[in-house]
């Protein structure tokens, strides 16, 4: 309370970071060891260090078993809302990763050149890179019954199953799955309940001295709803 985030993001010139409310619907966000997480034909190992410096990163490992590998999240979405997944992951034997709703939405991730790969059924995703060979990857999708949020190892773009070795995988950190149409910053969420970060405000008084009351500058973001060649 009372300090300003800035956002180094945008190409390392800084900025205040203003967001919404939103709550993180994950409820052990680092620890991926955790009961909580179902390791489907997969474990993970602790102890890498994470984006923020700590070694609070999990490696994502696979198995023999010809199918697929995972870590999903124990609860089912509510069908016909919109919701928002993301997780930081880096590369290790393996470079790809999809997030995955578990019945029809997904996305791949290339984690050694930092780009999307196959898509279906998203409504929206991202791949921001965070430096140290991380990066930030994001899906938004409309839940569909029995969909959960999951994090997938892949051998190549559209893999699906494949049969593993047992210690090949990628590295991952900081899961978020928020009610919401774009991703937020990361919250984090690890003892066991839900966590929100309340909405951002900014305010100053005494601006007169640097802007007068004749001047000022109106500003817009704006974007097209839909790709049907209107604009």
């Amino acid at each position: 309370s009372n300090i300003p985030r800035i956002d180094y993001t945008g190409g390392g010139c800084g900025s205040l970071l203003l967001e919404k409310q939103s709550t993180n619907l994950i409820t052990y966000s680092e620890d991926f060891s955790n009961a909580y997480w179902d390791k489907s034909q997969s474990s993970v190992v602790g102890g890498f260090t994470s984006p923020d410096g700590t070694t609070s990163a999990f490696k994502l490992v696979d198995n023999s078993v010809n199918t697929t590998h995972k870590v999903r999240t124990p609860f089912n979405l509510t069908a016909g809302n919109q919701y928002t997944l993301s997780v930081f992951a880096k590369k290790g034997e393996k470079n790809w990763i999809y997030l995955n709703d578990t019945v029809t939405s997904f996305v791949y991730f290339d984690l050694e050149n930092g780009v999307i790969g196959t898509i279906q059924n998203a409504d929206n995703y991202s791949i921001t890179e965070f430096g140290d060979g991380w990066y930030k990857c994001t899906m938004t999708t409309t839940a569909s019954a029995g969909a959960r949020f999951a994090v997938y190892l892949a051998d190549a773009d559209n893999g699906g199953a494949y049969s593993g070795n047992g210690t090949d995988g990628a590295y991952i950190y900081g899961a978020q799955l928020e009610q919401a149409t774009y991703p937020t910053s990361y919250i984090i969420s690890n003892s066991g309940t839900t966590t929100t970060r309340i909405a951002d405000s900014a305010s100053k008084t005494g601006l007169s001295s640097v802007i007068n009351s004749t001047e000022g500058v109106l500003y817009a973001e704006i974007s097209a709803l839909a790709d049907d060649l209107t604009f």
